[in-house]
C-alpha cells in the first residue's frame, strides 16, 4: 500500500501539488516567524495601555494628589505636555490669534480671524459667497508651534475636526501653512480654512493632546475633555495608588524594555512602524518631527541594553530647565576616562549634538533635533 505523500502525488495533478506545495511553504513562513517573534525595531507586544484608559472613569485619580508626594510634580504643570491642548479662549491663545490680523491678507488668501465672537471666529470672502467657522480649540505647547482646529458634527452626529490652514511657529513669531496642508487650499466650501478630517482622525488628535476623552458614538463630549498630558495619561489611572497611600504601584516604568518605554512615548511621538519603510531615509528632514523612528534605528540605541527617551529627557521637567542640549547625556556612555568607550572619531571632546544630533529643518519654518543619531 503507498504511503501517504505517494496517495497525495497519484491523486492530485501536477498543478494541485504545485498549489498545495506553496500553500505549505507559507504555512511554515507564518509559523516560524510566529515562534521566533521576528520584529523590525518594534516590540512585539503592543502597549496600549494610555489610549484604552481614555474613556475610564472608574480608578481615575484626582490629579492635585500627585504632588502631595512626588517631587515631580511640582513643575509638571509648566511643561510642554501638560500645555499640549487648550481652549482657543485662553489668555495665550487669544494674544496669538490677534497677531493673526497683522498678516497680509493676500497671503493669507483672505481670511482673517474675529475675536470679538463668543468662541474666534475665521471669516473668509474671497470666494462667491462670504463663510466662516469658530475655531474650538487650540493644539500645541508652544515651545514649537500652536494649530487650531474647529469642531463638526457629521451627519450621524460624530465629531470631525477641521484643521485650520494657519498655524504659528516660534521661530518667526508668526503664522505660516499648517505642516501637511496643501499649497493651494480646497475649493470647497471650508477649503480657505483648512483641512477636514473625520472623526477616527479627531479621536487621534484629542487622545495625544488629553488626558480624559469621552466618546459617545463617535461624539467626543468636548466640554468633558481633560486638556494636555498628565500623570496619569502615562503611568496609567492612579485611583488605588491613591487610596492605598501609594502601596498599589504600576512597575512599568521600571521594569519595561527599553523598546516598550520608547514605545510608549512613541504612541503619540509616532511608532516606528506607522511610517512606511520607503520615507525612513536618513536624508529626510521631515523624519526629525518624530523622534522615536529614528532613536530606535541609532547605534546609541541599538547597542545599549538600557537607553530610552528618559536617559536624556526629564519628562517632568520644562525643557528650558533642564540641559538637554548639553554633552552630559552622551558621555554618560562615551567617556573619555574609560578606554574601552568609543569616542568621537573627529576627536571632539564637547559639542557633541552640533554634529550628531542637529537641528533639522523642514517645509515648515520650524526645526527639531534629529535623533537618528550618527555620523554624518
Amino acid at each position: 500500500m503507498p504511503g501517504l505523500t505517494e496517495q497525495v502525488r497519484q491523486w492530485l495533478p501536477s498543478s494541485g501539488r504545485w498549489f498545495l506545495t506553496i500553500c505549505i511553504v507559507f504555512l511554515m513562513t507564518l509559523t516560524l516567524l510566529q515562534w521566533t517573534s521576528v520584529s523590525f525595531f518594534v516590540s512585539p507586544s503592543v502597549d496600549t495601555l494610555p489610549i484604552d484608559l481614555l474613556q475610564v472613569v472608574d480608578g481615575r485619580a484626582d490629579e492635585k494628589n500627585c504632588i502631595d508626594c512626588h517631587v515631580q510634580a511640582e513643575q509638571f504643570h509648566a511643561t510642554g505636555h501638560a500645555n499640549a491642548l487648550r481652549r482657543s479662549t485662553s489668555t495665550e491663545s487669544l494674544e496669538l490669534l490677534a497677531n493673526f490680523e497683522q498678516c497680509d491678507p493676500a497671503g493669507t488668501e483672505g481670511t482673517v480671524v474675529n475675536l470679538q465672537a463668543a468662541l474666534p471666529r475665521a471669516e473668509n470672502s474671497s470666494g462667491d459667497s462670504a463663510s466662516q467657522i469658530s475655531l474650538d480649540w487650540c493644539f500645541g505647547s508652544g515651545r514649537h508651534a500652536r494649530t487650531w482646529v474647529a469642531t463638526l458634527s457629521d451627519s450621524q452626529g460624530a465629531t470631525d475636526l477641521l484643521e485650520f490652514r494657519w498655524t504659528w511657529f516660534r521661530d518667526i513669531d508668526g503664522f505660516d501653512i499648517t505642516p501637511g496642508q496643501p499649497g493651494k487650499h480646497f475649493a470647497t466650501h471650508l477649503g480657505p480654512f483648512g483641512v477636514l478630517y473625520d472623526q477616527s482622525k479627531a479621536r487621534r488628535c484629542f487622545a495625544c493632546h488629553s488626558s480624559y476623552l469621552a466618546i459617545d458614538d463617535g461624539r467626543l463630549r468636548l466640554e468633558d475633555i481633560e486638556t494636555g498630558v498628565n500623570c496619569q495619561r502615562c503611568h496609567g489611572l492612579r485611583g488605588e495608588h491613591v487610596a492605598s497611600e501609594g502601596a498599589v504601584h504600576d512597575d512599568f516604568w521600571k521594569t519595561a524594555s527599553p523598546v516598550e518605554a520608547v514605545n510608549r512615548c512613541a504612541q503619540c511621538h509616532r511608532r516606528p512602524e506607522e511610517t512606511g519603510a520607503a520615507e525612513i531615509r536618513p536624508d529626510d528632514p521631515d523624519l526629525a518631527r518624530f523622534q522615536p523612528v529614528g532613536l530606535v534605528r541609532s547605534k546609541c540605541f541599538t547597542a545599549s541594553r538600557t537607553m530610552t527617551c528618559t536617559t536624556c529627557h526629564d519628562p517632568h521637567l520644562p525643557l528650558d530647565v533642564q540641559d538637554s542640549l548639553g554633552d552630559w547625556q552622551c558621555l554618560q556612555c562615551h567617556d573619555s576616562s574609560n578606554t574601552n568607550d568609543t569616542l568621537c572619531g573627529a576627536s571632539e571632546t564637547e559639542n557633541c549634538l552640533q554634529c550628531h544630533m542637529p537641528k533639522v529643518g523642514s517645509d515648515a519654518p520650524v526645526r527639531f533635533s534629529d535623533h537618528w543619531i550618527r555620523v554624518r
